[in-house]
């Protein structure tokens, strides 16, 4: 079974280069952990994905935090517990995740985050835990002009976007560059498959009318086209129309003998739907 798109995403997204800078990479592990107490570190994080723990043993790694990586299994999926080496207690939360919004995001989606594929729907999400949770995430969203909606879901917390804008903007504030790419392709192929259907669509309609025009004029003319004054012009140009009552007034008249412009064959056609007596009429 192929990955999903969320989980493609969340692929890209742990393997972008850490950040330079100590306090961004503590903002990613503290999204990571969805921790909003420094006193939540003791247990350490607890990972249901391989990928993910990967990343977080690289950030604790290079923080020099000496981790220590636990794997057991439970319903059957591998969990990991990540402890690093630390005193939680000298661990100051608010300063590193203001600071470093973008890299707590990150952590944030790949611990508890969801994205719908571009092609099928318009979403993205996290699901959270504790109130403490949605308060800091609120708290970092909105200095980034990032304004979700909210709902309750079996119990949980959902802090959603619908806004394919908000969406790949938070992309990009969290190093998902080649999503973002694909969601901007996405609103592109769909703003030219509308406009083309709105095309097709007017010229299915311009056709439908075009040809149900020239049938009911085939259908009068069918009753003048044996009247001995008809001139021959327009005798010509009725059994043409007769013959052919799908053809566009172009058409007619390049097949007429000379051919005549569109707008002649418009003038002849209005003589002959007339009704009028032809015999003191002209030949045109």
């Amino acid at each position: 079974m192929g990955w999903s798109y969320a989980r493609q995403v969340k692929a890209e997204i742990a393997r972008e280069t850490i950040e330079s800078l100590p306090a961004c990479m503590w903002a990613e592990l503290w999204g990571l952990g969805g921790f909003s107490q420094p006193d939540q570190w003791r247990d350490g994080l607890k990972i249901g994905s391989a990928l993910i723990a990967r990343r977080a043993y690289r950030l604790m790694k290079t923080l020099n935090l000496s981790p220590r990586i636990m794997v057991y299994r439970a319903s059957r999926r591998m969990h990991f517990v990540i402890k690093p080496n630390l005193n939680v207690d000298s661990v100051d939360e608010q300063s590193l995740i203001l600071g470093c919004g973008p890299s707590y995001l990150r952590g944030m989606f790949l611990a508890r985050g969801y994205l719908a594929d571009p092609e099928r729907g318009i979403h993205l999400e996290f699901g959270l835990d504790s109130e403490a949770q949605r308060a800091l995430l609120l708290h970092v969203l909105l200095p980034l002009h990032l304004r979700p909606k909210e709902t309750v879901r079996r119990g949980r917390t959902v802090l959603y976007w619908k806004d394919r804008q908000q969406i790949i903007r938070l992309l990009a504030q969290m190093g998902a560059h080649q999503a973002v790419l694909e969601w901007e392709s996405a609103q592109v192929m769909k703003t030219v498959k509308n406009r083309v259907n709105r095309l097709v669509n007017s010229e299915t309609a311009n056709l439908r009318r075009s040809v149900e025009s020239g049938m009911e004029q085939a259908r009068i003319l069918q009753k003048k086209v044996s009247d001995p004054s008809l001139p021959p012009a327009l005798r010509e140009l009725a059994l043409l129309r007769i013959a052919h009552p799908d053809w566009s007034l172009k058409e007619l008249g390049l097949a007429l003998s000379p051919p005549i412009s569109k707008s002649a064959v418009n003038h002849r056609m209005r003589r002959l739907l007339k009704g009028q007596n032809f015999e003191t009429d002209g030949q045109n």
